[in-house]
């Protein structure tokens, strides 16, 4: 069984190796920006707030 786990992780390592990773992070970096250009793109009322989403809410003046 430790053979069959140890080959396992050697063919896993191999595979990884054989990637190009730099077409990869390519398109991870191609996908990102058309994600911003098409949030730009299309009208407030189906934008995505990314930066400063969350509203910051007032303290009740009751508590101290």
């Amino acid at each position: 069984m430790k053979e069959f786990i140890q080959k396992i992780k050697k063919d896993a390592l191999v595979y990884l190796k054989s990637l190009n990773w730099i077409v990869l992070l390519g398109i991870a970096a191609f996908s990102i920006a058309l994600a911003i250009i098409n949030n730009i793109r299309v009208d407030d009322a189906k934008s995505v707030n990314w930066i400063g989403s969350q509203e910051i809410l007032e303290k009740p003046a009751d508590i101290l």
